[in-house]
C-alpha cells in the first residue's frame, strides 16, 4: 500500500527492538509470556493494530496467512479516497485512508 495517509513504511528501531523481544519471549515460554495491559482505547493507524497484534500474536498470524502488513490490512481495512480542502483554502486535494472494517471482530 503506497500513498496512503497514515501508513508508514519504514520500520522503527524502537518496534524492531519490541518485536524481538516479544519473539524472544514467545520461544521460551511457548507463546504465554507477553501481555499488554492499558486502559487506553486503540484510536491511532491501522499500522499500530497491526504492530501489536503482531507482537501479542505472531505464530496466530503466520497460521492464518497474514505475516505481512498488507494480508492483514486487505482482510481488516479499507482503503477510502475523499476530497480534503488543500491547505491554501481555495483548492480540494485527493487523500486515501485505510480505515477498519465495521465487522472486523474484536478478538482475532
Amino acid at each position: 500500500m503506497r500513498n496512503v495517509a497514515g501508513l508508514s513504511t519504514t520500520d522503527a528501531q524502537k518496534s524492531s527492538d519490541m518485536f524481538s523481544k516479544c519473539r524472544y519471549m514467545d520461544e521460551l515460554t511457548g507463546g504465554r509470556s507477553v501481555v499488554f495491559a492499558t486502559g487506553t482505547p486503540v484510536s491511532n493507524s491501522m499500522t499500530e493494530l497491526y504492530t501489536i497484534q503482531r507482537y501479542l500474536q505472531h505464530d496466530r498470524l503466520q497460521e492464518m496467512g497474514m505475516g505481512h502488513f498488507d494480508c492483514w490490512a486487505s482482510r481488516f481495512g479499507e482503503t477510502t479516497t475523499a476530497l480534503e480542502l488543500a491547505p491554501e483554502g481555495y483548492t480540494f486535494v485527493g487523500t486515501s485512508e485505510t480505515l477498519p472494517r465495521q465487522e472486523t471482530p474484536r478478538n482475532l
